[in-house]
């Protein structure tokens, strides 16, 4: 590799650990802060911000002389490496990053999606990204002087090439072929090859430690450890543990209980999922005619009927992996026959759907840090209300304040009665009607669709109530 190859291959590896490393840290917080798009932008301010002053502070440097030790271009390429790939060898690191939460979310009164995003992004990204962002400037001082608006221009394209395969590369084939954190390891690996490349001996200090801090990466994210953790799965969209507890054996997707099957029974364990079956389920497998049609929207561990053989349902989920880990690993057996999965994002099924249900259920949500921020528009429920046949079900499952003692839950509340009129609204489990701080919990919202339902109010001037009284009451 000729010397100028070589420049401009440290710039387009420098490219792509900055963005990879971006989209890693957004997809590992996702299981504690979830997806909105307001941690998110704490995650890619905590990238453009140290980006710029590192570009700044790597246009400022010097060679320097202290004693008898000399501060080269060189040797600072080094050791910004090497400094960000130790930092970054534990912040990537799934298995660190649960350690380090659980002890935080113990030790500490913050609980917060924002103060665990902002105090990650302090640890683990500000500093390495701010000395990875030096590399561009630093690597330019070996280039021709007398060419530099052609060289700067070079210098940027490649950069940009390697961001570019850091946001295209890491997501759609290496999270997707390997897994999140083995991507994880590459992206130290990738460092780990430029200081091989700056230092001037095959063996050195520099080499060693980077060799190092890769070895400690691949450690942290083997496949060894994550099977101690239960682990059977890690892509790009869910981090998916099965563990058991005597006779129930559970689905973690993203550090979170998403099912529990009781293995003689093999029914849900779940009991808002108990009252749905028994409620809404049960009633249709003795109802003469033909299969009703029923959504589920969040598959999880495909609990819901998992017993019904006779009515049709279609589960979606943006996992297109999730069939066959729940299959394999969870409930040891295939769908039966009359269960399809559809792996697609929810809004995008929906979208002009001209196929109606007699039952649609809603379980994508995990608590409000994780619930889909789509997934609670006025948009996203009338797409729902339109999927309905004339008198179907819509039965809706949230983790939210029964008294409504915060924001979220009132106006995810104020959102659906929007759109659904005459809408039942049930808390489930032991619910204190004067706890306004621990009622957190499974609410059920259950809608039927009645086409030509009458929107009349009584009042003292026009109460028609007397014929709007059923007679057979």
């Amino acid at each position: 590799m000729t010397p100028v190859l070589k420049l401009f291959f440290i710039i387009f590896i420098e490219g792509y650990v900055v963005l990879s490393t971006e989209l890693l840290a957004i997809r590992l917080l996702i299981p504690f802060t979830g997806s909105g798009t307001d941690t998110i932008s704490i995650i890619v301010a905590a990238v453009l911000m140290p980006l710029a002053f590192g570009y700044y502070a790597g246009g400022q440097f010097k060679t320097r002389h202290h004693g008898r030790h000399r501060s080269t271009i060189r040797k600072k390429l080094i050791r910004n490496l090497l400094i960000s790939s130790v930092i970054l060898s534990a912040g990537l690191s799934y298995l660190f990053l649960v350690w380090l939460i659980d002890t935080f979310l113990h030790f500490s009164s913050f609980r917060d999606r924002f103060s665990l995003t902002f105090i990650y992004a302090v640890l683990f990204l500000v500093y390495p990204v701010f000395l990875l962002g030096q590399t561009v400037p630093l690597v330019s001082n070996y280039f021709p002087k007398d060419r530099l608006p052609v060289m700067a221009g070079r210098i940027l394209f490649v950069s940009t090439l390697g961001s570019f395969m850091g946001a295209v590369f890491c997501t759609l084939a290496l999270m997707a072929w390997i897994g999140v954190h083995y991507t994880a390891v590459v992206t130290i690996g990738c460092m780990t090859v430029l200081v091989m490349l700056l230092s001037k001996k095959i063996i050195s200090r520099e080499v060693l430690a980077a060799v190092g801090c890769f070895i400690f990466a691949l450690v942290l994210n083997s496949g060894f450890l994550m099977k101690s953790r239960d682990i059977v799965a890690d892509n790009k969209y869910h981090t998916i543990a099965i563990k058991d507890f005597g006779q129930t054996r559970t689905m973690m997707i993203n550090h979170n209980m998403s099912s529990a099957i009781h293995k003689e029974t093999g029914g849900s364990t779940f009991n808002y999922i108990q009252y749905i079956e028994r409620t809404f389920i049960d009633p249709l497998l003795w109802r003469p005619g033909l299969p009703h049609d029923i959504l589920v929207v969040g598959a999880g561990g495909f609990t819901v009927g998992i017993t019904d053989k006779k009515n049709n349902y279609i589960y979606i989920d943006i996992d297109k992996d999730m069939q066959k880990i729940a299959e394999t690993y969870f409930l040891e057996q295939k769908l039966t026959p009359n269960k399809s999965f559809v792996p697609v994002p929810a809004r995008a099924y929906l979208h002009d759907l001209e196929k109606k249900f007699d039952l649609i259920i809603l379980d994508a949500f995990r608590g409000p840090s994780k619930t889909p921020e789509h997934l609670v528009t006025l948009e996203f429920f009338e797409q729902i209300k339109k999927a309905l046949k004339p008198d179907g079900v819509m039965v809706a499952n949230y983790v939210v304040s029964a008294s409504f003692s915060d924001d979220f839950s009132i106006n995810l509340d104020n959102t659906i009665r929007f759109v659904f009129k005459n809408i039942n609204r049930m808390p489930l489990g032991n619910y204190d009607g004067w706890d306004r701080r621990g009622d957190w919990g499974n609410i059920l919202y259950v809608y039927t669709h009645h086409v030509d339902a009458p929107e009349n109010i009584y009042t003292d001037d026009k109460n028609k109530s007397l014929f709007d009284k059923p007679v057979h009451y």
